[in-house]
């Protein structure tokens, strides 16, 4: 077997692993690549990120982020995984219509693969190179001062050698600056789709519903603000999870993050930097991977133009 095999099988041991399904139940849910996040920032802070979205990413974790866009923000993100498997998402908003637009895409390439046959081999017969795309478009708006609302769509496509699946999605979120100075209060329902074939399976789009507060304050007395943040992640084919995070901005020119991924069987700690310079910004976030699978870094480029 070769070590990309090996590669492909972690990576989905690793996607299965964020159900926390228990040993006997059923698979229920396909394009399992749609949890693996996005941005490094959210990454960095363990992915508690559904009430502080409030930049391109916002596409992904809660669409009612997009409702904070002003002017136009486009972020690059990659990520290294295992033997050469890349992660790419390109995601903006811009701010038009009373709110935010955004687009985004994601894709999860795997490299070229060995072609066995039914028959019994050690030399292959070809090679073949999986891969995985969503595209997505959304909308944010605030409809009242404290209280915003938004959903995407997706269209979602997996191949695997000869074999391919389609389907599509939605996603719909909700952001509520409370009463409490610096308090927001957000959910999001992700993947909300039908059912998929793939050969002859049949499976769901990994539903999440997502539930989060953040919390940011001024910090004068380190020169900067502190963003605090907990999201309860609902999966449909798995236990609950708790995602905590938190960000520290020194005088909004670097970040310094850290998280944590509860009830996850080989995810724990996050840990992410930023750094940024006038309208660019430049983030990094660390992964560990227990059990030696190997560690996942993320990194993420934004461009930010505000409206004059």
């Amino acid at each position: 077997m070769s070590r990309r095999i090996v590669a492909l099988a972690i990576v989905m041991i690793i996607c299965v692993s964020s159900t926390g399904a228990r040993a006997g139940d059923p698979g229920t849910s396909g394009f399992l690549f749609l949890r693996l996040g996005n941005g490094a920032r959210a990454s960095g802070m363990g992915e508690a990120f559904t009430a502080v979205a409030d930049d391109a990413t916002g596409i992904y974790w809660n669409p009612a982020g997009l409702a904070a866009a002003e002017g136009v923000e486009l972020n690059l993100s990659h990520s290294e995984w295992l033997v050469d498997i890349r992660f790419e998402q390109i995601s903006v908003v811009n701010e038009m219509l009373g709110g935010g637009v955004g687009l985004s895409f994601t894709g999860l390439f795997y490299g070229d693969l060995d072609r066995y046959g039914s028959y019994p081999s050690l030399v292959p017969d070809g090679t073949f190179s999986p891969y995985d795309f969503a595209f997505s478009a959304g909308y944010g708006t605030d409809i009242l001062p404290n209280l915003a609302v938004g959903g995407a769509a997706k269209l979602i496509y997996e191949k695997i050698d000869f074999e391919s699946a389609t389907s599509w999605a939605v996603d719909l979120g909700v952001s509520h600056k409370s009463m409490i100075e610096g308090l927001t209060l957000a959910a999001s329902v992700l993947n909300l789709g039908p059912q998929a074939t793939f050969v002859e399976e049949k499976f769901y789009p990994p539903l999440q519903v997502r539930a989060g507060a953040a919390y940011r304050y001024d910090a004068p007395w380190v020169r900067g603000n502190i963003i605090t943040a907990t999201d309860i992640v609902f999966p449909n084919d798995g236990d609950a999870k708790l995602h905590m995070g938190a960000e520290y901005n020194y005088e909004r020119y670097v970040s310094v993050r850290a998280g944590y991924k509860s009830n996850y069987y080989v995810q724990g700690l996050t840990f992410g930097i930023g750094v940024k310079y006038k309208n660019l910004r430049f983030d990094y976030a660390f992964l560990p991977i227990e059990f030696e699978l190997g560690d996942s870094h993320r990194l993420s480029f934004t461009i930010q133009s505000s409206r004059p």
